[in-house]
């Protein structure tokens, strides 16, 4: 299940970052997007790799991920590092781009490990790095490279976990998701994932270009244990609330999550 969430962290990323908006004036702001993550770091000398496909659809366009690569390599019990990069073909309203969607390094430490009565707590700084599809053509275009500040915690239960995300990006977007991921049978887990984020920077245009400043999505998502360290999974999600020109009709991805041990024991 490890392989599934870490997956899909960079995979929603890359899925709502097509939301960057173009008026009729081609002026492009930033839109809200989210992350989630669980506060586990990769098993230490661990690569987990993930490919996945997707599709986005919005009111004026589309986003295809042909295919989208993401691994995390365990450093040790406290510490690993994280790369998602993607490929895809953007739509929106007359402009068609084909090129490297955005892509997102990190790395995530963890604070205070889980215990009986305590939560565990971790950091994952991210660096962004825009596509063409999020940049092009617009002088008020966000920067290229961005920073992403967000905090976890989470709690194990029985038969689930609960992991809360929070962060800032620096562009100017404040967000948070929470993620219920259930573990009653041994080969299939289910998740579903609710995040809610919002503009901080050119409200006033936002306002008057009608589009909102925050959003919230829902995800649910099912992963199937195929052998050891090997899972395919499917996710499924829509924007809710009031609709504007970023708002996702529904997006849907799937894909395959597998470990390689690269050092210690097995």
């Amino acid at each position: 299940m490890r392989g599934l969430v870490i997956a899909l962290t960079g995979l929603y990323a890359a899925a709502s970052s097509f939301a960057q908006q173009t008026s009729p004036v081609r002026a492009r702001i930033s839109s809200p997007i989210s992350f989630y993550d669980d506060a586990d770091p990769s098993v230490h000398g661990m690569l987990n790799v993930s490919e996945s496909y997707a599709y986005n659809k919005i009111p004026v366009g589309q986003d295809v991920t042909f295919t989208s690569t993401y691994a995390s390599l365990g450093l040790n019990k406290r510490i690993d590092v994280s790369a998602n990069v993607s490929y895809g073909r953007s739509v929106f309203e007359g402009t068609r781009i084909a090129a490297l969607s955005d892509s997102y390094f990190g790395s995530k430490l963890l604070l205070m490990p889980e215990t009986k009565r305590r939560p565990a707590l971790a950091l994952e700084p991210m660096i962004e790095v825009l596509g063409d599809a999020s940049i092009a053509g617009s002088p008020l275009a966000p920067k290229r490279v961005n920073y992403v500040l967000p905090f976890i915690t989470q709690k194990s239960f029985d038969y689930y976990r609960i992991y809360y995300m929070a962060g800032y990006l620096s562009r100017g977007i404040i967000y948070n998701s929470l993620a219920f991921e259930l573990n009653r049978w041994s080969r299939i887990t289910p998740l579903v994932i609710m995040s809610g984020s919002r503009l901080t920077r050119e409200l006033g245009l936002v306002s008057a270009l009608g589009l909102n400043r925050s959003r919230s999505d829902v995800i649910g998502s099912v992963a199937v244990t195929l052998r050891p360290g090997w899972s395919l999974f499917v996710s499924s999600g829509r924007s809710v609330g009031r609709v504007d020109l970023n708002s996702s009709h529904y997006q849907i991805t799937g894909g395959l999550s597998f470990n390689v041990r690269l050092w210690g024991k097995k």
